[in-house]
């Protein structure tokens, strides 16, 4: 019994239904405002503005979503609870997925993207990930 209270003061209990609420909330604005990017502005009349938009709302919108997605991954894991730490991670995790789909889009629009180049980009975000998951402890 004690180490559970131990446990809980040290890792701050957030319920999972307002984290995911204000998470979604955010995912849903950010793919409303990608939507209309992609509707509304043209990247052949004015590259230097939709293009740079593009890539922020993608970014914002795929962040969004992992972290959803691999906060319910943590959530159906650990049998229904989910603490701070948890959440973090699962941020950290959506922020560099979303970092290196982008990346492999802008390699995609340069025509550089190449399986050698997708792979070395993937190894590379796994590697800054497992840096951090070593400092880690749940």
């Amino acid at each position: 019994m004690n180490e559970e209270k131990q446990f809980k003061n040290r890792y701050l209990v957030i319920p999972h239904y307002r984290t995911l609420f204000y998470f979604g909330l955010g995912t849903a604005l950010s793919w409303t405002a990608w939507f209309v990017v992609l509707e509304k502005l043209d990247p052949f009349s004015n590259p230097s503005f939709a293009l740079p938009l593009f890539f922020l709302t993608s970014f914002v919108t795929l962040t969004g979503t992992f972290t959803i997605l691999l906060s319910l991954l943590k959530k159906w894991k650990n049998k229904d609870q989910i603490y701070h730490k948890h959440v973090m991670i699962s941020l950290r995790q959506g922020t560099l997925l979303s970092l290196c789909t982008c990346l492999c889009l802008g390699l995609l629009m340069l025509g550089f993207l190449r399986v050698w180049n997708g792979l070395i980009l993937v190894t590379l975000m796994m590697l800054i990930e497992f840096y951090f998951s070593g400092k880690d402890e749940l």
